[in-house]
């Protein structure tokens, strides 16, 4: 498997993406979650 192959990516680290991405993840999927800091 490729490294970068994500079946979802999420923009947004709050508490809606970080739900999600738990969600998803536990379901099997790999998931990338991206979040900006300035």
């Amino acid at each position: 498997m490729d490294p970068w192959d994500y079946d979802v990516v999420i923009v947004g680290a709050g508490p809606v993406g970080g739900r999600a991405a738990t969600l998803l993840s536990q379901d099997g999927l790999k998931v990338l979650m991206l979040e900006e800091h300035e």
